[in-house]
Formats: C-alpha cells, sequence, structure tokens
C-alpha cells in the first residue's frame, strides 16, 4: 500500500492557507469593535463572507508557497508582511460590495507576488540553460 501523499507541512499550510485572511479580517473587527464582535447576531451572510473570504485568501497564500519553493524567501517575507494586511483591510472594504468584489480585489492585491513568481520562474529557467 503506498504511502499518503501527505506531509504535515502541507497540511498546516492547508490550515494557515484558509484562515489567515478571516482571521485577520475577525482580529481587525475586534480591535475595532471590542468584544462585541463575539455576541451572535444571526446573521448566516457573516459565515458566508468568511467562507469567502477564506477562498480570497488563497491567491496570496499559494503565491507565497511559489515563491517559498523557488528559494525566494526574501521576496516570500516581504509579499507575507506587505500584501497580508492590504489584503485584509481591501478586502474588508470589498465585502461592502458583496463576495464578487472580495474576491476581485483578493486577486488584485495578490498579483505583485504573482508577478515576482513569474520573474523568479524566468531565471530559474534561465540559469538552467
Amino acid at each position: 500500500m503506498p504511502a499518503p501523499n501527505f506531509t504535515v507541512q502541507k497540511v498546516l499550510f492547508g490550515i494557515i492557507a484558509f484562515t489567515w485572511l478571516p482571521a485577520g479580517i475577525f482580529l481587525s473587527g475586534l480591535i475595532r469593535f471590542g468584544l462585541s464582535v463575539l455576541e451572535d447576531k444571526g446573521g448566516d451572510g457573516q459565515v458566508f463572507l468568511m467562507a469567502v473570504a477564506a477562498i480570497s485568501g488563497l491567491f496570496l497564500a499559494f503565491a507565497c508557497r511559489k515563491l517559498w519553493q523557488h528559494g525566494r524567501k526574501v521576496s516570500f517575507y516581504i509579499c507575507a508582511l506587505v500584501l497580508g494586511p492590504i489584503s485584509i483591510v481591501g478586502v474588508i472594504f470589498a465585502g461592502l460590495l458583496g463576495p464578487l468584489m472580495m474576491l476581485f480585489y483578493a486577486l488584485v492585491i495578490s498579483f505583485p507576488a504573482w508577478l515576482l513568481v513569474f520573474i523568479s520562474c524566468l531565471r530559474n529557467r534561465r540559469q538552467e540553460n
């Protein structure tokens, strides 16, 4: 029987990739509104928007993962520490316009990270030849 095709790193990455953006949104709400964020308002729409935020966070998470895999550690940290908070603020404001705008803003904000991934791939190919 073959070994399972997952490792602890992949599982941790999956957990972090899905939860970093909703956690950032929750923490910013906690800072802004205090413990009233924890009160149950009875809104199922909030759960839906958090699910969309979780999916939106994947754009930047996968770009950062690719940068790490290509050995671009400094680029990884810069993208994570600069684009991460910008994504949180952008998705919060985009949430006022709807779930599709949340996805769009997250995609646009992660574009610089994907551009670095593309440049890294080109450099790796050039070095191989």
